[in-house]
Parts: C-alpha cells; structure tokens; sequence
C-alpha cells in the first residue's frame, strides 16, 4: 500500500494535478443541458398523448439530475478560475431543483464535506448511534425506522434535507442570513412562478385547455414529476455514497474529519459506463471527498489514481442485490464497535 496523505493540505497536494478548470466547458455543458430540459418541459406539457408527457418528463427528471450535478461542481469551484462565474453557473444548474444556491452550499460544503461521516453533524443520511436509539422517543423511534426503509431512502432528501433544511429553512438558521441569501431564494421562487407560468400559457395557447387544467398540467408534468425524479436520484445517491457495510461513521469531534475518515466514510459506487457518463462521475465520490476542487470531466483518473495507491478504497458494484443488503445491514451504528447493529442492537457485520 502506497502512502498517503494524513492532512486536508497533504490530501489535496496529492490529487492536485487533476485541479483542471475550464471555462468554455462547464459554461457548454451548463447551456446545452438547460436548453434541452426546457425542450423537455415544454414538450412534457404540450404533448397531449399521456406515454409522451411521462416520457418527456422523465427525460427532464434526469436532466434537473444533471444540471445539479453541474451546479455541484462549480458550487466546489471546480467549474472555472472565476469565482463569479462558477456562481453563477451553479445558481442556473439547481433552478429546476428549486435549490437556493446558498443554502445548498452551506448545507452540502459547509456541513457534508467539512464533517463527512460525523454522526449526527453530517446530514449525509447520518445513522443514529444504538445509545441514541435508546433515548429517542417512539414517535422518533418510528419515523428513524421508516427512514431506514426502502420508503425512506426514497423520500429522505425531499423531506429531511430539501424541504426542512434548504427550502423552508428555519427561524434560526434565517438569522444568519445575509442580503445574498435572500436573493438567492427570490431568484428561485421568480424562476418557479416563471416556470409554471409560462408552461400554463403555452398549454391554454396551444392546446385550448382552460387555464385550471392548463396550469394542473404544468404542475405536473412540467415541474412535479422531474422535480420527484430528481429529488429521488439524490436520495439514492444519498444514501450509497456513505452508507454500506463497509462504511464506517465516527462521533462528532468538533474538528473537521480527517481524509482518512472520509476514505473510511465514502464510497466509490460503479455503475455500467454510460451511467456513469450521463451523470458526470458523480459517483467516483473518494477522489472528491479528499479533492473537492476537481472538475467532473477529470474525477475518473483521480479515483482510478487514488486506487492505484490505495488497496483500501471502499469500492462497490451496484445492485439491487446490494442495495437490500444495505438496507438490512445498516440501521443502527455502535461507535464502541465500529460498525452497523439492527434493531435489536445485535451486530450485522
């Protein structure tokens, strides 16, 4: 086994060469994948057979994905040089996700990557700790269970991380708000008025639908439905990134974590080729976790550089084998044992 770095500046010296920024790139990708999800939308509401409508907006479900994963990566100021720029590609890429930049990046590089794998800090699907478990009250024991549901890995960013941490944020959180963030969530409740508006037009205009069933159909099929699509992409990836049963969480200590904690909390899942294209080597997680700089379009030989030196790099091959192996294994964390227990508090690795 190669060495590696045991600090954040170590870390990132390590996978520095790959520190690529671009400018005609991301400000590309942003354009094409924006214009397409707007053909997307628009079609979605206009088509008036229902095979064509669904279609359609799944097709924009994905690209709301993509556009995220965009907005991520220049969020991280992995896009461009310009720090400007790389904001405001990653206000554009998270409008169809109705995310407010600024909380996104609070929540997601401030709390996420800051505290990886923290218990109870990092709001990365965290597992509650078997003491914890104990005191919870039923009401709490219940909705944790049906988190570690099939159900709940399926909601769990819509509920516990979109709607009660970036989209309604609370009392204390909007005390430290600056002018930038409330413009940040103007910016984002123009764009949804916008959007379901102008789809409404465009339905009672083109296809002579009454403005209720125009403006139902825009709700639906022009922002509901690739809005839950979306919403259940980043549950998912949510949730295999950093839970598994190699997967190891630690208490919270007050510092940052660690890279070797992050290579102990992150999972570099693989998907067949194309999938891992289409959604911009979102998965090749390790590389970014002790690198958050580098670009999607050069994550792949990071990760592949970073196995190469390491033989301990949690590596996974998807499947829905897999996945229900997760979903049995990892319920409760025992940090006196370091690893997963059930329900019964009985270990499960």
């Amino acid at each position: 086994m190669g060495l590696m770095p045991t600090d954040k500046a170590r870390a990132e010296l390590f996978l520095a060469p790959f520190v690529t920024w671009h400018l005609v790139r991301p400000v590309a990708l942003l354009l094409a994948e924006f214009a397409l999800y707007g053909v997307c939308v628009f079609c979605a509401v206009v088509s008036t057979g229902l095979a064509a409508k669904f279609g359609f907006a799944f097709v924009a479900g994905i690209l709301t994905a993509t556009l995220g994963i965009i907005g991520h990566d220049c969020a991280h100021r992995g896009g461009t040089r310009h720090q400007w720029l790389n904001r405001l590609i990653a206000t554009i890429g998270f409008l169809p996700a109705l995310h407010p930049i600024g909380r996104w990046a609070h929540h997601h590089n401030q709390v996420h990557h800051r505290y990886t794998a923290q218990i109870g800090v990092d709001n990365a699907f965290s597992p509650m700790t078997v003491e914890a478990y104990r005191a919870a009250t039923p009401l709490r024991r219940a909705y944790y269970r049906y988190q570690r549901s099939l159900a709940g890995h399926a909601t769990y960013y819509l509920i516990d991380i979109w709607l009660l941490q970036i989209f309604l944020p609370s009392a204390q959180e909007r005390a430290t708000f600056r002018t930038r963030d409330y413009l940040d969530f103007a910016f984002v409740y123009a764009w949804l008025i916008a959007l379901v508006g102008g789809l409404t037009f465009a339905a009672h205009a083109l296809n002579g639908q009454s403005y209720g069933a125009a403006f139902a159909n825009a709700a639906v099929f022009g922002l509901a439905i690739p809005f839950l699509l979306w919403n259940l992409y980043i549950s998912f990836v949510t949730v295999i990134q950093h839970t598994g049963p190699a997967v190891r969480w630690s208490m919270p200590t007050g510092r940052p974590t660690t890279p070797e904690q992050k290579m102990r909390g992150t999972v570099h899942i693989v998907f067949w080729e194309a999938i891992d294209l289409l959604f911009h080597r979102l998965m090749q997680h390790t590389a970014h976790h002790l690198n958050p700089i580098i670009p999607m379009y050069s994550l792949k030989g990071a990760q592949g550089s970073l196995e190469k030196l390491r033989d301990d790099v949690l590596v996974v091959h998807w499947t829905p084998a897999y996945h229900w192996r997760l979903m049995r294994t990892c319920k409760l964390y025992d940090p006196a044992a370091d690893g997963w227990c059930d329900f019964a508090f009985q270990p499960t690795v």
